[in-house]
């Protein structure tokens, strides 16, 4: 496009008419074209938002599955570790039921009870 073509297509040749810079009309054609593009593309499917959990459901998922965990580990390691002191029982008990609670309990937990836990 020549500047010849965009001042007579603005109406340059006017005399009590300005004559715009050619860099408005370039901005003019890129706008709708982008505009065109954007009508003429196929329609996207938004990305899915994941559904808020309820705080108190999964707090209540934890409990049940955090208490058969600590007394499962708890009768598993008392043979070894009855001779010890309380809180150093629990030092090793509390890391393994969290881990375990982590990554083997809770995902299948929430994996099972997923839509409750939405709803």
């Amino acid at each position: 496009m020549n500047e010849r073509t965009v001042s007579h297509a603005y109406g340059a040749d006017d005399p009590g008419l300005p004559s715009p810079p050619a860099v408005t009309d370039i901005r003019h054609t890129l706008r709708e074209q982008s505009r065109n593009a954007f009508a003429n593309a196929e329609p996207r499917l938004s990305p899915t938002v994941p559904a808020a959990v309820r705080r108190w459901k999964l707090w209540l998922l934890t409990v049940c599955g955090i208490y058969p965990t600590i007394v499962l580990l708890g009768l598993a390691t008392s043979p070894v570790l009855e001779d010890l002191y309380l809180p150093v029982r629990l030092a090793v008990l509390v890391p393994a039921a969290a881990a375990a609670m982590v990554w083997q309990i809770n995902p299948r937990l929430q994996r099972h009870f997923g839509a409750w836990l939405t709803r």
